[in-house]
């Protein structure tokens, strides 16, 4: 996001907004009306973005702009620094994303792969697709992302608009894409309408990532683990230690490790010393 578009955020807009008018201006023949009409969009997107407290209103506020549109469901899909992914703020059911990673896709994922070299232009998630089918041999890499594509097919998204944004802070998740579908929407229909829109969910697809970060990122619950936590579950992890090991390493009491083992795995949502460690490892509060 802009330097300009964030001096947005000062100004207390407090009057409701109509989205179409400004997608209408963004699918205008003229390219003057083009301008003006993601300009509003971005004044607009901020301005109610901005304006939530919670996350169940961030997300509603999102499904209301893309509704509006024409699109039925998103995901903010952020790659880590550990080569996983995470995705803070979806429609989509968590049972897809708990598939994704059991398989360990994130591995051979082509769109993770691209997103990896740079911010690029936005693609369709078809693109994989017709990568795969034009090239004259079979790879594994290409069978992998062939189960990825029935994997989302089961769950009903046969293309999607991926958008890549970039972090603004220094965190594990320093790439992601905000990935845009239109579920039981015609194959030739949505890319029409991803093409039209596209100016616009570039312009929200910053915005989302940018109030994720500023608003909520800090409230995910495994930020809440003390630095003295995730020095113990670092020491175990990097030296292949027990806790009692551990403690003698960093010269405190196998007591004072068990407090801070117990506040990790409360707070990572796990009941075993070695998951909690894994599960440091896959969000990248640790780096080995």
């Amino acid at each position: 996001m802009t330097l300009q578009c964030q001096s947005l955020l000062k100004m207390g807009y407090q009057k409701p907004v109509n989205f179409l008018e400004a997608g209408e201006l963004v699918i205008s023949e003229d390219a003057d009306d083009q301008t003006l009409g993601i300009l509003i969009s971005q004044i607009d997107y901020i301005r109610n973005l901005s304006s939530v407290e919670t996350v169940e209103e961030f997300h509603a506020e999102i499904m209301q702009i893309l509704t509006g549109l024409g699109f039925s469901d998103y995901a903010l899909i952020c790659k880590t620094g550990v080569g996983t992914i995470e995705a803070p703020h979806s429609s989509l059911p968590d049972e897809l994303f708990k598939a994704y990673e059991d398989e360990g896709y994130c591995r051979f994922d082509m769109v993770l792969d691209y997103i990896h070299c740079g911010i690029g232009d936005p693609i369709l998630l078809s693109m994989v697709t017709d990568t795969i089918k034009s090239s004259p041999v079979m790879t594994y890499t290409f069978k992998k992302n062939e189960e990825i594509l029935e994997l989302y097919n089961s769950y009903g998204v046969s293309n999607a608009y991926i958008i890549p944004v970039r972090s603004t802070k220094k965190f594990s998740q320093d790439r992601g894409v905000l990935t845009v579908m239109a579920i039981g929407m015609d194959d030739a229909e949505f890319r029409v309408k991803a093409k039209r829109y596209g100016p616009l969910l570039k312009v929200l697809a910053d915005a989302i990532s940018f109030f994720n970060e500023q608003r909520f990122n800090h409230i995910r619950p495994e930020n809440e683990i003390k630095p003295k936590a995730l020095r113990l579950l670092s020491t175990m992890a990097k030296f292949d230690l027990s806790l009692a090991e551990a403690a003698d390493d960093l010269c405190i009491s196998l007591d004072t490790a068990n407090k801070h083992m117990a506040l990790a795995k409360k707070t990572l949502g796990t009941g075993s010393q070695a998951h909690a460690v894994y599960l440091a490892i896959r969000k990248g509060l640790i780096q080995l």
